[in-house]
């Protein structure tokens, strides 16, 4: 069996990249497993596919060929890319970027109405915690590393973009997306990796896959195997705070210590109370949906203990496990 520190020798470059990361376990059921590895969403990426030999094994995983396995792999990364192809803000063709300029779309895909919808989702459960206008405030925070401006300049600016932040100017009826406030623009940075991870579930099941573990930013595990995913300690990122174990499940772990913009600057930005620190370094929630926990792990950042505790059951969340910056560790729920 892997021991905590042999793993996290076994995943240095996971704990580089991300905050949580899946740890190699002995499993006498399982002859191998067949891995891609590679990038999404400028992120590192995997899929791991159970195999057994033999129908003398455990009833889950896969008995075709090689060459079937190449096939299915190849079908998951073809949706990867057309996914990053829709949700992308640095692809001026992409959905979301003729969104942002134009103010609205025709026409557009169903992938891109349902990420819309889920994120909405999220942001009545967190009553606009999580809000995929904050777009506003990342053009913003960019400009103002470049511009000098005075003291009232500043606050100036922070105020027009806080302005233009709300998810409920995002407006879907059939197939147009449109806002209804001039100068919005969405980022869906906190919902696109779960909602890939997901498509890429599917792909797999449709593919007759019945084990896998998906990891495309946020981890989802389906089948019989039940799969170890430690979750990186935010101030120590050679250590963990917990090994979750997740089977039919996803995970998400959002960390405010992912990025800084400016001094004291999160890349979280708060849709209400202004650009300051995230309550939590660190969120992470298992759900049964992987969009849905992404967002929620973004929200979690940003809401007290008291208003996480009031509404984490009605989002269907099964377990959440929070981390000050003081190391304090919060845990609400079950993980299995």
């Amino acid at each position: 069996m892997t021991t905590r520190r042999s793993a996290i020798k076994l995943t240095g470059a996971a704990l580089i990249s991300g905050a949580a990361f899946a740890l190699e376990g002995c499993d006498q059921n399982t002859s191998y497993i067949q891995t891609w590895e590679g990038e999404a969403l400028g992120a590192p990426a995997s899929i791991k596919i159970v195999r057994v030999n033999s129908k003398k094994g455990k009833p889950y995983g896969l008995f075709v060929s090689d060459a079937r396995v190449k096939t299915i792999l190849q079908d998951a990364r073809d949706e990867i890319a057309r996914l990053e192809k829709m949700f992308s803000l640095y692809d001026p063709s992409s959905d979301i970027s003729r969104l942002n300029r134009d103010g609205g779309l025709d026409n557009a895909p169903q992938e891109f109405i349902d990420i819309l919808q889920s994120a909405r989702t999220v942001s009545e459960y967190t009553h606009g915690a999580f809000d995929i206008t904050v777009q506003s405030l990342w053009k913003t925070a960019e400009f103002l590393t470049r511009a000098k401006l005075t003291k009232e300049g500043v606050e100036q600016a922070w105020a027009e973009a806080y302005a233009r932040v709300d998810y409920q100017f995002v407006l879907v009826k059939n197939r147009r997306v449109e806002f209804s406030k001039l100068g919005v623009a969405i980022t869906l940075n906190g919902i696109a990796q779960g909602f890939i991870t997901e498509a890429v579930v599917t792909v797999l099941r449709k593919n007759g896959v019945n084990s896998a573990l998906v990891n495309i930013g946020e981890y989802s595990g389906f089948g019989s195997r039940a799969w170890d995913i430690g979750v990186q300690d935010p101030n120590n990122m050679m250590d963990m705070v917990e090994i979750v174990k997740l089977q039919n499940a996803s995970l998400a772990t959002s960390s405010a210590k992912g990025g800084y913009l400016g001094e004291h600057l999160s890349h979280i930005f708060s849709p209400r109370t202004g650009h300051k620190k995230p309550q939590f370094i660190s969120a992470s929630v298992v759900h049964e949906r992987a969009a849905i926990a992404d967002a929620l792990a973004t929200a979690y950042t940003l809401m007290d203990e008291d208003g996480i505790g009031k509404n984490w059951r009605d989002t269907g969340a099964k377990y959440i496990l929070l981390v000050r910056e003081n190391g304090d560790i919060i845990r609400i729920g079950q993980p299995s």
